[in-house]
């Protein structure tokens, strides 16, 4: 893991992905983040953020709701570009996305979808992401935050 100088390092979602900083939603974390999903269909339905759950929304996407379909297309595709950034920021061998989203079966295959698009239209770019989910999913960051705790209180481990 990459701390860096201001413990800052590795903060992936504080990415700019739009350039012009008078608009609202310009990080990684405001654009494609299940909280930014839920914002977004919130908005789009007139409806408070805390009726909804990003399951809810891939439910009501599968049951054929346009607004969830389109929100989820606009999800992938931000999560997409910000992976391919930090393709060519790291070339890390796999980028692995854990998380709740992580459970859902269709998830590499839509953002691989979604990164053939780019690099399609990218003619400079030549590598394709490798991504994958994590092996304990949406339980990855507590297990991390568990073993950094142990380490701290047990440095031989």
């Amino acid at each position: 893991m990459h701390k860096g100088a201001n413990l800052h390092g590795g903060e992936f979602g504080y990415m700019l992905l739009r350039p012009d900083l008078s608009e609202e939603n310009i990080t990684w974390s405001a654009t494609a983040s299940t909280a930014a999903l839920i914002r977004h269909v919130a908005a789009e339905k007139q409806v408070d953020n805390r009726s909804l759950t990003g399951e809810a929304i891939f439910d009501m996407a599968e049951a054929g709701d346009l607004v969830c379909l389109k929100a989820i297309e606009r999800f992938y595709h931000h999560l997409a570009v910000g992976i391919y950034n930090l393709q060519y920021i790291y070339d890390p061998e796999v980028i692995l996305i854990g998380g709740g989203i992580s459970a859902r079966p269709d998830l590499i295959d839509k953002i691989d979808e979604k990164l053939a698009m780019i690099l399609r239209k990218v003619d400079i770019a030549t590598v394709k992401p490798k991504i994958a989910a994590c092996h304990f999913r949406q339980n990855a960051n507590l297990l991390g935050a568990v073993y950094g705790l142990l380490k701290q209180l047990y440095p031989s481990l």
